[in-house]
């Protein structure tokens, strides 16, 4: 073994002479003498040692067989990755059509349940609208049944609808943009009406004396406490231990008031202290413009004003559902992924 001296590297072995992949190994030629380079013949291209090329130089004849060529090898490899890639290739597209298809089922599925929820807003919408004039007739008879009718309606319908968690999920990107908009619109309005609705109950329910015909206050004072002041109706007043003569205020030393809607009378002395009341002269413009020209119709006034506010809500639903409803019955029978197949909804 040829061992290098301390401090020397051994000097490399030549490379073996490894044929490449397809060749055989060609067995070293004897040595021959040198000869005199003979130039090639006129035209070729390199001039070189004598004779043409032979193209079964240095292959052993008898090897048992034929010899593949250097390119079947690849071409092989080639065809089994195509092979492989067209598969995986047909693969996803099998595998993306079953999932558009489930998309376009599951679509189909909570399309329905979309189209059912705005329908049971739009009956709940009517169901309201016709009770309601029924409502307002009672009202003005009958005070308190009708403000009872009030909650039992708004109590009957706002604990079922809306419920606006039906709507979410992709499907209702997938509407046409239209019935979108006409469908929030519509839950906009059906929220404010359930507030609108509860507020026009309670205020009648509480007020429900005041709004007898005739029963209002028509003049007012004000009660002081030790850290505020509060308004009450006054009834009459006291000079001394009865009651004045014609009405008349100038010498009274007592009023007779009432804090709360059809509430009892009490008697508190005039003056600025505490558990006192100092009337309040109906003159000026602040006074007419904060109890009206006729006081004893305030609480008319003010129901008046949420009754109408209910109405406006019930008409702005019934001029968003019809969009709302026709966007939904379209996507629900013909349901896509994106929205581009959607037909613009009609009224």
């Amino acid at each position: 073994m040829d061992i290098p001296a301390p401090g020397e590297v051994a000097a490399p072995k030549p490379a073996a002479d490894i044929p490449a992949p397809g060749e055989v190994r060609r067995p070293a030629p004897a040595p021959a003498p040198a000869a005199p380079a003979q130039p090639g013949p006129a035209g070729q291209a390199f001039g070189g040692g004598g004779g043409g090329f032979d193209p079964n130089e240095g292959l052993i004849a008898d090897v048992g067989g034929d010899i593949p060529t250097k390119g079947n090898k690849g071409i092989v490899i080639i065809a089994a990755l195509g092979a492989l890639v067209f598969g995986i290739g047909l693969g996803w597209m099998l595998n993306n059509i079953s999932s558009k298809g489930k998309l376009v089922a599951t679509g189909k599925e909570k399309g329905a349940v979309m189209l059912k929820e705005v329908q049971d807003v739009a009956e709940m919408r009517k169901s309201i609208s016709l009770k309601m004039e029924d409502i307002a007739k009672k009202m003005a008879a009958d005070p308190k049944g009708g403000a009872a009718d009030l909650k039992a309606l708004s109590d009957a319908n706002f604990e079922k609808h809306p419920k606006i968690d039906n709507l979410f999920g992709w499907q209702l990107a997938a509407v046409h943009k239209a019935g979108i908009q006409k469908t929030f619109e519509l839950y906009e309005e059906a929220n404010g009406l359930k507030t609108d609705l509860s507020y026009l109950s309670t205020f009648a329910t509480a007020y429900a004396d005041a709004l007898k015909e005739g029963s209002g206050p028509r003049l007012f004072a004000v009660k002081f406490t030790k850290d505020k002041a509060v308004v009450v109706a006054r009834t009459k007043a006291i000079c001394g231990e009865a009651e004045c003569e014609g009405g008349k205020e100038s010498g009274a030393t007592a009023l007779g008031i009432i804090e709360t809607v059809g509430g009892d009378e009490t008697v508190l002395p005039i003056g600025s202290g505490d558990g006192q009341v100092m009337p309040i002269d109906p003159s000026g413009q602040m006074y007419g413009y904060i109890v009206g020209l006729k006081p004893e119709n305030n609480a008319s006034a003010v129901y008046a004003s949420l009754l109408k506010r209910v109405m406006e809500r019930l008409e702005a639903m019934n001029a968003a559902e019809g969009k709302a409803l026709k966007a939904l019955k379209n996507y629900s029978d013909d349901p896509d992924v994106d929205g581009s197949g959607q037909p613009e909804p009609g009224e």
